[in-house]
């Protein structure tokens, strides 16, 4: 039971979200000066996706020359980013992995001690490292506590607060309100700056983190932030081995030379992108791997019989031993390919989300987001492997940095005692709901009926998405009736209604997409439409929904923007086997 206990706490800056972005963006917030609280539903550096990201990411060096990185990200991107940002992107990241050596993090390294890197997927030049993500997120937590950042840990941040209590708001974000997950105690920060820095979006049960359920992105909307791009949160990525277990990193097995083979043994992937192989854009290879099971060519294996020498023993040493691979729960997969599978739907990694400044701002004032809550503007509908971890450290130290000056010179701003009481009742109404038979596990299993075919979530239409946004629309519709029986169960509620309500959005702006680009694949406009070279933003008005075209921004183009997309969609052009113009492939 909620205790009447009110935890209030004020803080220049408040950072919500306790992985890659919010931990850098709470260090560098108190390296500033600023008095920062960082505040995590989990535990801060233990849980979301930093810990889990197979510990890849890019790694530029003082050796190499940053135009032709760039050029590599801006035009594997379509051009469909800013510019500023790319080069924002990899100066930071140098400055990230000197701190991670500075700080003796593990990384991998050749016999001279230097560090080892390997082609990045999807690129030709730009290449990553890795190293051990849990050490790295341990070292953040250490020195953020040690400059005297308050971290809430088990804290459920439910709502952010306005200015003027409404939502969305014509004032600023002033905090933000939540519960302790194992207290109840309700909870109340004040904030002169807040950073949203929460992760992906993703369902629960479909992704090996299971607490990354877009609540940021959902607060965010809520207050009338725009999100951009969200179709572009369909995506995935092999992670289930055998049906079983899960698949350690697909990049690193693929960087050391591991292939995928069908049924007969053939490398599909010769065909459909014979210059990088495996190593192509990892939606378009997950699109090959579904035509190989339409085509009766499956299953598909993970050959690691081809991986050079370095990878078993990186292998045991980065992932300490812990790894399946390394078991005797598989056969020897130095002998034997094991069949492997992706999944399919929102899974972000920077190709969506809020849309931020080179500062992190949103367009809300008072609000940043950082990290895979926001959308990636330096690689535009690209992700390859590293880039969104890369795209965690230094959005999170931006926005850090930008939140604290701006906090050190205003003034704080409380939000009504009126809405604070609302938010205290709406964030404990369901533990005082009549019991339904529906509960908070059967709403996301509904949510999770949404990915449970990669090809139907790969191959949309309007039919598909006027249906998937129904069923979430019916999801959010129950989170108001159905109740909670513990705090447990509270979590989870939440935990649907952000989910629910970031699902809506993507397929609203699915909808709204007339065209097939990228990984967008609608097989009711299987084609390209040049028209639909922009930003596309989606957020909440006073009177609804609101979509927009947003262009790119000219400033500090440093590589002229081409928009010479045409023809059937990438992903089209798989599943169909025809060329970009329609011929037979």
């Amino acid at each position: 039971m909620t205790k009447e206990v009110i935890d209030d706490y004020a803080t220049d800056v408040l950072v919500i979200g306790g992985g890659f972005a919010g931990s850098w963006a709470a260090l560098r917030a108190a390296e500033v000066g600023a008095k920062v609280i960082l505040v995590d539903k989990a535990y801060v550096s233990r849980s979301g996706a930093s810990t889990m990201s197979g510990g890849i990411t890019t790694c530029p060096l003082e050796s190499d020359d940053i135009d032709v990185w760039a050029e590599e990200f801006i035009t594997h991107g379509s051009y469909m980013c800013d510019q500023r940002w790319t080069y924002q992107l990899l100066e930071g990241q140098r400055a990230r992995i000197k701190d991670y050596e500075s700080w003796g993090v593990p990384i991998s390294r050749d016999a001279d001690g230097n560090i080892r890197r390997f082609a990045s997927r999807g690129m030709i030049t730009v290449r990553g490292m890795q190293y051990q993500p849990k050490v790295a997120m341990r070292e953040l937590r250490k020195r953020i506590a040690a400059l005297g950042v308050t971290i809430l840990d088990r804290v459920c941040v439910t709502e952010l607060t306005t200015s003027d209590g409404y939502w969305p708001t014509n004032g600023a974000v002033v905090g933000a309100v939540g519960f302790n997950v194992h207290g109840g105690q309700f909870v109340h920060i004040r904030s002169k700056r807040t950073i949203v820095a929460t992760g992906m979006i993703a369902m629960k049960g479909t992704h090996r983190v299971d607490n990354d359920t877009g609540d940021g992105v959902a607060m965010a909307y809520r207050v009338g932030a725009r999100l951009v791009d969200m179709e572009f949160t369909f995506g995935g990525t092999f992670n289930v081995l055998m049906k079983r277990f899960d698949f350690p990193s697909y990049n690193v097995a693929i960087a050391h030379g591991a292939r995928l083979i069908n049924a007969r043994g053939e490398r599909f992937m010769e065909k459909i992108d014979p210059v990088r192989l495996e190593r192509g854009e990892l939606p378009h290879v997950v699109a090959a791997f579904a035509k190989q099971l339409l085509d009766g060519n499956g299953p598909v294996y993970i050959d690691l019989r081809h991986v050079d020498d370095t990878y078993w023993p990186d292998m045991a040493k980065i992932h300490r031993g812990g790894t399946i691979l390394l078991s005797d729960h598989v056969p020897d997969p130095r002998v034997h390919p094991l069949p492997i599978e992706p999944t399919w739907g929102m899974w972000a990694s920077g190709r969506s989300g809020l849309q931020i400044d080179l500062q992190g701002r949103t367009n809300i004032p008072g609000l940043f987001a950082a990290g895979s809550a926001a959308k990636n503007d330096a690689t535009g509908t690209h992700a390859s492997a590293g880039s969104p971890t890369a795209f965690c450290n230094v959005s999170g130290w931006h926005a850090g940095d930008c939140a604290a000056h701006e906090s050190l010179e205003d003034q704080r701003i409380a939000a009504p005692d009126h809405a604070i009481e609302a938010l205290r009742t709406a964030t404990f109404a369901p533990l005082k709901r009549p019991q339904r038979q529906k509960t908070p596990d059967l709403l996301h299993d509904d949510l999770a009926k949404l990915e449970a075919s990669v090809v139907d979530g790969m191959v949309l239409s309007g039919q598909k998405l006027d249906a998937m946004l129904a069923v979430t629309q019916e999801v959010a519709r129950l989170t108001e009736e159905i109740a909670a029986t513990d705090l447990h169960d509270l979590v989870k509620l939440h935990e649907a209604r952000n989910v629910s309500e970031c699902a809506a959005a993507v397929y609203r702006s699915a909808l709204d997409r007339t065209e097939s680009r990228d990984q967008f694949f609608r097989e009711d406009y299987p084609m390209t439409d040049p028209s639909w070279f922009c930003w596309h933003g989606i957020r909440r008005g006073s009177k609804g929904v609101i979509m927009e075209r947003l262009p790119f921004p000219q400033e500090g183009v440093r590589f002229p923007i081409k928009n010479d997309q045409s023809g059937l969609g990438p992903i089209g052009a798989i599943i169909l086997g025809k060329t970009a113009n329609g011929g037979q492939a």
